[in-house]
């Protein structure tokens, strides 16, 4: 329970040259220990090699990409603010998708369902856009939905 300590092991140790971190790798280290949540859990989706984490993150490029390019020609031909509308209901729909995909990883392992967290999403950002003169809900909601086209997409090319 307590610690006791040996007062004649005391020993002054310089480190040699070799021992001495270089800036650079005082940086990485410094960088590697700040990470956020977010950084951490795309870092741990990159490092794994499983086909799921892999078709993960195939559904979500494609889903960010088709989102990116349908709010930027709606951007163009009906206005920014319909764009804008699109393109923030798509990062919740990627948001959903994200959730859901966390949910069903555990499937099995950790849980006996799927979890009902990710019914937030849709209804946190209808409240968001009706409460907020920016966003218009109608177009919110369309970029939400645009990870179902992404799926077919990716499913539909084999």
């Amino acid at each position: 329970m307590f610690t006791s300590v040996d007062s004649n092991r005391k020993k002054l140790e310089h480190p040699s040259n070799e021992n001495v971190q270089s800036p650079q790798s005082l940086n990485n280290s410094i960088i590697k220990e700040s990470k956020s949540g977010i950084a951490n859990q795309i870092d741990h989706l990159l490092s794994q090699n499983d086909e799921y984490t892999k078709l993960q993150l195939t559904i979500f490029g494609i889903t960010l990409i088709v989102s990116i390019l349908l709010a930027s020609i709606t951007g163009i031909f009906l206005g920014f603010n319909f764009g804008f509308s699109i393109f923030i209901g798509a990062i919740a729909g990627i948001f959903y998708l994200r959730l859901l995909a966390k949910s069903i990883g555990k499937l099995g392992k950790e849980s006996s369902g799927v979890s009902k967290l990710q019914l937030l999403v849709p209804v946190c950002l209808f409240i968001f856009a009706s409460k907020l003169g920016s966003l218009n809900i109608f177009p919110a909601m369309i970029g939400f939905f645009i990870y179902k086209p992404s799926l077919i997409l990716y499913f539909s090319r084999s």
